[in-house]
């Protein structure tokens, strides 16, 4: 699947490497296109599908749609969707918010209700994550500062909790971070 990818993504950025192109693509292309260009290899590699649809308040920015592979995809994408938006926002895309939806295809149907408990779904009850270090903290700090101010204390808590996620994943394979 990684040949197929990288294939697919290099013919995609030689289409839409030039203004004209761009220009001539839906705003639902666009949007696909920004996503794909401005987030990295694990959003890309879980993501099925992009669109946008109308916001809940009328003169807002769009809402953005984002169909990913899996539920617990979606459940880190939505631990990060303010870095996304800076990331979005960047790229040249202003979205309200964004919504990721568990992709039907492949993986079975979404799940109907979203207030049920991990225990009932059968999840095993999860560990608290690591606290950062004061120097985690200061880095993460630094990085958040690159964004508009409007989005800097959402973009700090999101990236604290990936670090944080990270931090247990490496603690938990028996691995350490550099």
């Amino acid at each position: 699947m990684s040949e197929d990818y990288e294939g697919i993504s290099s013919l995609l950025k030689g289409m839409f490497s030039s203004p004209e192109a761009r220009r001539s693509m839906s705003a639902n292309q666009r949007a696909a296109y920004v996503w794909h260009n401005v987030n990295g290899d694990v959003e890309r590699a879980h993501t099925t599908g992009v669109f946008l649809k109308e916001p809940h308040v009328k003169g807002a920015a769009p809402i953005l749609g984002v169909y990913v592979d899996s539920r617990m995809r979606a459940v880190d994408f939505r631990a990060n969707r303010e870095v996304y938006r800076a990331r979005l926002s960047m790229g040249g895309l202003e979205v309200s918010e964004i919504e990721f939806i568990v992709s039907q295809y492949g993986h079975g149907a979404a799940p109907r209700k979203e207030h049920v408990s991990g225990a009932a779904a059968g999840e095993m009850p999860k560990t608290p994550l690591p606290e950062l270090t004061g120097s985690e903290q200061d880095a993460v700090k630094k990085l958040a500062e690159s964004v508009p101010e409007s989005l800097r204390g959402s973009v700090y808590k999101a990236m604290s909790l990936s670090f944080r996620r990270e931090k247990s994943r490496d603690t938990n394979d028996g691995t350490s971070r550099p």
